[in-house]
């Protein structure tokens, strides 16, 4: 139980536990998590086990048969659960494996974290590796807010490693893989529409923001989705590609989106990439989006800066900030639009007390507002 919110973290049905005289042994059975309380039960294990030397002063190993992950999406079980701490010197490693019940595979996702007090500054680093087994985003979409956005059936490879002390962070996630990332939930909060099933692989991906450095190398690949007229505009304006309107108002349809991307802090190159998919290696080289065979966006050889994503997915009434690392904190005080400013003319607000604005004339018969 959380103690602040009274909320329930985790739940077992029944412990066993060994104490021996080199090591601690406990055996879990049914435990239950709940996923949007994950980060208070991170905090505790982290702040009162790997950071206090005195409560680790001997391994200690856990077990578990079917550990139960809660989320608003579902639940995932885990099985063949097992996990360890291993006291060394002035560090402290943990680890957990486990493989979620419903794949076959016996390749275990595994988490190890270590804290190190051999330097002045205490740091905290983990590596998450998933082996050969996807990992549904959606349970810990709870946790980690921004994982919800790829989507309920989004999936996880490869590995991540995570390293944080007390004012710093820099993660790696350099040969991982995003899989059946929902576009639409991506872009569900923005002023663009864009669908589609996507595929998201990083060759590499380091973000060291201490440093003001990124290198982020990879690739997206989407299919059978619609791309909102006014994200193609915004694409030819800021990102440079070149694009064939089709006639009409409404989305356009695509077969394959393809593109892939190389930032380098803050210079960035995106080359369209549809040739490179089978089935698809009949259209040009910089193909980055097509329709039944006709390219319909193309890539060119545009210098860009990093943050040239950012103004292409802004919405319209977004404003110019000029950011730097002298004016960037006042961003927290001085906040920025969140919807368009209101026009000239005043709108309704009262049926009886009249405010302006164009008058509203009855309707012909028949016609549906």
């Amino acid at each position: 139980m959380n103690p602040e919110t009274l909320r329930e973290v985790a739940a077992v049905r029944e412990v066993e536990w060994a104490k021996q005289s080199d090591e601690v042994s406990i055996l879990l059975h049914q435990p239950e998590l709940q996923s949007s309380q994950l980060q208070g039960a991170w905090k505790l294990i982290h702040d009162r086990f790997l950071c206090d030397p005195e409560r680790t002063d001997r391994p200690v190993r856990f077990a578990a048969n079917d550990l139960t992950i809660h989320s608003r999406s579902g639940a995932m079980t885990l099985r063949d659960v097992g996990a360890w701490l291993r006291p060394s010197g002035n560090s402290v490693e943990a680890a957990v494996q486990c493989i979620p019940a419903n794949y076959q595979l016996d390749s275990p996702v595994t988490v190890k974290v270590n804290r190190d007090r051999e330097t002045g500054t205490p740091k905290t680093k983990w590596v998450l590796d998933t082996g050969r087994t996807p990992l549904p985003c959606s349970a810990l979409a709870d946790y980690l807010p921004a994982l919800d956005a790829l989507g309920s059936e989004a999936e996880f490879i490869g590995t991540m490693r995570w390293q944080s002390d007390a004012n710093e962070w820099i993660v790696d996630l350099s040969g991982a893989t995003f899989d059946k990332v929902a576009l639409d939930r991506l872009f569900e909060k923005q002023s663009h529409r864009l669908s589609g099933k996507a595929t998201i692989h990083l060759d590499r991906c380091r973000i060291d923001p201490s440093q003001r450095h990124s290198d982020i190398v990879g690739s997206i690949r989407a299919i059978d989705g619609r791309i909102g007229r006014s994200l193609l505009l915004s694409a030819q304006q800021h990102l440079g590609f070149e694009v064939r309107f089709p006639d009409g108002v409404d989305d356009v349809p695509y077969d394959l989106l393809a593109v892939a991307f190389n930032i380098n802090s803050t210079q960035m190159e995106l080359d369209g990439i549809c040739h490179s998919v089978p089935g698809f290696n009949n259209l040009e080289a910089d193909t980055a989006l097509c329709l039944d065979g006709i390219p319909m966006v193309r890539s060119t050889d545009t210098d860009l800066d990093a943050l040239a994503v950012v103004t292409a997915i802004a919405p319209s009434h977004s404003v110019m900030v000029p950011l730097s690392n002298q004016t960037g904190w006042l961003t927290n005080i001085f906040v920025p639009p969140s919807r368009p400013l209101p026009g000239a003319q005043s709108r309704i607000r009262s049926a009886t007390r009249w405010q302006g604005g164009p008058t509203i004339e009855q309707p012909e018969s028949g016609t549906r507002y």
